[in-house]
């Protein structure tokens, strides 16, 4: 739908409410905030009453797509995305039951020797054989998320073979049988250094959150390391506290 069906059994205002959530969608790709015409613009482009286009803004503004400033206009704000830190899943996994379009980008896939850090937090020798797995997370188009994850190359040879675009949980527990159970996870803030900056499309030194996470299977066994770095202006990480006793 791009333009009123006047015909439509479908309410003028659902219409247009419709047709200014495309517009809202494809103008947040661009990352910034967006503000929508006023109602009389509106009113005259679509050919409809004030009444009507304001009914379709209250019920953009109820369903939290736009706010208004009164005396200024109705403003669509940036989107931003969360991650329940209580519960174990992948990004892929995370996206995909808030039905949000994830696209990942594989940067790079190399085995090498484990560093002391990575070694430590496998709980492997250090030097034993890792995978390291670069991968970027896009929502909209837009970068959101760049992850490194380490992975013991015995738990998962020849990994190079399989599309490590997907889901990295799913491919663990269907090819390698691996039961992903538990995990320990530490957040800061700190700046983006220029790398990072430079594949999330933000100024270098920009605050960031920044992410390792522990996966361990069912028995106890460590089997991904991971270091991620997520945007601060776009991501939000979300834990239920409840009160002991």
């Amino acid at each position: 739908m791009t333009v009123i069906d006047k015909a439509s059994p479908l309410p003028y205002y659902e219409q247009l409410a419709e047709l200014l959530r495309h517009d809202i969608i494809s103008k947040r790709a661009q990352g910034e905030i967006y503000q929508l015409s006023s109602e009389h613009e509106l009113a005259e482009q679509h050919g409809l009453s004030r009444a009507t286009v304001r009914h379709a803004l209250d019920e953009l503004e109820h369903d939290g797509w736009i706010y208004r400033q009164k005396g200024v206009g109705s403003f669509a704000p940036v989107r931003r995305f969360e991650q329940d830190l209580t519960q174990l899943v992948s990004t892929t996994e995370d996206m995909r039951q808030r039905g949000w379009s994830l696209l990942t980008r594989v940067l790079s896939l190399q085995p090498l020797p484990a560093a002391t850090h990575v070694a430590r937090a496998l709980e492997l020798s250090s030097g034993a054989p890792v995978y390291e797995l670069c991968r970027l997370r896009l929502v909209d188009d837009v970068p959101i998320s760049v992850q490194t994850a380490y992975l013991p190359a015995a738990l998962c040879p020849r990994l190079e073979e399989n599309d490590l675009a997907a889901s990295l949980y799913r491919l663990l527990e269907s090819r390698y049988g691996l039961r992903l159970w538990s995990g320990r996870e530490t957040l800061c803030a700190r700046g983006a250094t220029e790398r990072e900056a430079r594949l999330l499309d933000i100024p270098e030194g920009t605050p960031v959150m920044y992410a390792e996470r522990i996966t361990y299977a069912a028995t106890g066994v460590a089997v991904e390391y991971l270091e991620a770095v997520w945007r601060g202006d776009r991501y939000d990480f979300k834990v239920t506290l409840t009160r002991p006793g």
